[in-house]
């Protein structure tokens, strides 16, 4: 029994420096970029668009009429409404979704139908007073920001920040 035992023993010491030493040539070989991507699987899938909704079938699929009674998906677009605290209007006042100019507070208040995962901004570097501006209506789906939040600018842009829908 002893002599089995010291067997086992060894074989189990052989097997883990083996697997060590397997490890660190693997982790060696994810510096170099070509092998990175053969040997990891979140490479290959970096840079893959997601389509919107994720869990939305096309009406001819199985899935969708296997169960026609399914509760209909809901989108992951939102809408909000924006409004300028004590201005009626400020026409240099800019929203930017993502980047890139999408409205302007003409008149006091702006409406925007956004998707989840955008970045909003305000650009109030035209003006050089304190600006404040409330999230007056939201749709239900939203989970930030929220109805009545404010955000304040003096002169520069006012991050509201990346939409959540639930």
């Amino acid at each position: 029994m002893k002599r089995f035992v010291e067997k086992v023993e060894k074989f189990l010491i052989r097997a883990i420096i083996l697997a060590v030493l397997i490890i660190v040539v693997v982790q060696g070989a994810m510096t170099q970029d070509s092998w990175r991507f053969y040997l990891s699987l979140g490479e290959r899938m970096e840079g893959q668009t997601i389509e919107f909704p994720v869990n939305n079938f096309p009406a001819d699929s199985p899935k969708n009429s296997a169960n026609p009674n399914s509760q209909a998906l809901e989108s992951p677009r939102a809408e909000i409404t924006l409004q300028v605290e004590k201005f009626s209007s400020l026409p240099h006042a800019i929203i930017m979704v993502n980047g890139e100019e999408r409205a302007k507070f003409t008149n006091g208040e702006v409406a925007l139908e956004l998707n989840a995962g955008d970045v909003v901004e305000i650009d109030t570097s035209y003006y050089n007073f304190p600006l404040s501006f409330i999230v007056k209506d939201c749709s239900s789906n939203l989970a930030y920001p929220e109805k009545g939040k404010t955000f304040t600018s003096n002169q520069s842009i006012a991050m509201i920040g990346k939409i959540i829908v639930k």
